[in-house]
């Protein structure tokens, strides 16, 4: 393992910054004649509670914001402390669902915006106090979509400890490792420099007998042997929910002509929605771009690119041959955190290959914040 400093940039956002993102969702609540909002998270699900607070949801998160206040209700008490030092912007409480009714009570035959799924207790003292709850979840996180200058700058963070990460990742690529010990090198890479997890999935295949297409969400006590195929999705952030993401494609000796050609229709299609990004074009131009993919007779798992960073966002689009397909007609804006990731594979399925990263799109193209080595790489 390598010795890493400690992150130097600061993985906190301003007080000004939240109090930005505030009067946004307010607006945004007001357009649908709702004064206040109700977000919902719970067991690390649930990035708004996060985006207004800065607290990265552990157990139950409940945050009402108004106008005049922010306040938090979180599951248990020994969460609290690291709320308290952690969340901006924001009261935070032990979740009390007394105390909760109580703070509703104000709004009694009124609408309330709700982002996440509300709880079933929510759900009951609205009945009881004659609130309509209206979701402004997908209105919201269009919002979230488009990044300000300090987001930027934790996602350029986030980029730096998941490539430190991935090295590890890719380092770790040996035979006679097993994919547990690859995953723990891997987050150890970026832990020790103060990075946060996300994800990661990795994938272990024998080059001349493949039976998988996709990285696996955990591992599976895979060794790697000669003529493996190690493939892997990783995220890493500095600040909850603003991770960076690498995807790449690691082989044990010379891979075989199948792992070669879908390399290549992968680096073709990579580089062809790399030619085109900028503000302006549709999302549907990304997946045009993708067509050498059907047209050298492979096919895709996972989407194509999507949207990162506070959420899982649009645009997301998936090749034409992906079933289902997802094809957003929308327009490319500055300031959004795109993963251009195509995750070429057999129409069977049985053999695939990842590559890609995150990057921002700018006024005139985009900002590549991760630097790691591209391509097909070999151990």
């Amino acid at each position: 393992m390598h010795a890493y400093p400690m992150l130097l940039v600061d993985s906190r956002f301003s007080n000004s910054e939240y109090q930005a993102r505030h009067r946004q969702t307010i607006a945004l609540a007001k357009e649908h004649d709702c004064s206040a909002v109700l977000t919902f998270g719970e067991n690390k699900s649930g990035v708004v509670s996060t985006w207004l607070t800065g607290w990265g949801t552990t157990r139950l998160a409940l945050n009402l914001l108004t106008e005049k206040e922010s306040l938090l209700w979180i599951l248990f008490q020994n969460h609290t402390p690291a709320a308290k030092r952690t969340a901006q912007e924001t009261q935070v409480f032990v979740y009390d669902i007394d105390a909760v009714e109580k703070a509703l009570t104000s709004f009694k035959g009124k609408s309330l915006a709700t982002i996440g799924t509300a709880t079933g207790d929510v759900r009951k003292i609205a009945s009881k106090l004659d609130i309509t709850l209206i979701t402004l979840d997908k209105a919201h996180a269009k919002m979230r979509a488009i990044k300000s200058v300090e987001e930027v700058e934790i996602l350029r963070a986030g980029a730096k400890v998941t490539d430190l990460g991935a090295q590890e990742l890719i380092e770790s690529c040996k035979i006679g490792a097993s994919d547990w010990q690859i995953f723990a090198n891997a987050r150890s890479g970026y832990t020790v420099a103060g990075g946060r997890d996300h994800i990661c999935y990795i994938c272990v295949a024998d080059m001349n007998a493949p039976d998988r297409d996709v990285p696996s969400q955990f591992p599976e006590g895979r060794i790697v042997r000669e003529n493996s195929a190690i493939t892997f999705e990783i995220s890493a952030s500095a600040s909850a929910e603003y991770p960076g993401q690498v995807l790449r494609t690691v082989t044990i000796g010379e891979p075989t002509a199948q792992y070669k050609e879908l390399h290549a229709v992968a680096d073709e299609t990579l580089a062809r929605m790399r030619k085109i990004l900028k503000p302006g074009i549709s999302a549907l131009d990304l997946i045009a771009a993708s067509s050498i993919i059907e047209e050298a007779g492979f096919t895709t798992t996972d989407d194509l690119f999507h949207g990162l960073g506070a959420g899982y966002l649009e645009p997301i689009g998936t090749s034409r041959s992906r079933i289902p397909m997802h094809a957003p007609d929308l327009t490319i804006e500055a300031g959004m955190a795109i993963v251009l990731q195509p995750n070429v594979t057999t129409i069977d399925h049985s053999a695939g290959v990842q590559t890609g990263e995150m990057v921002i799109v700018t006024s005139d193209g985009f900002e590549d914040i991760h630097h790691i080595t591209s391509g097909l790489l070999q151990r």
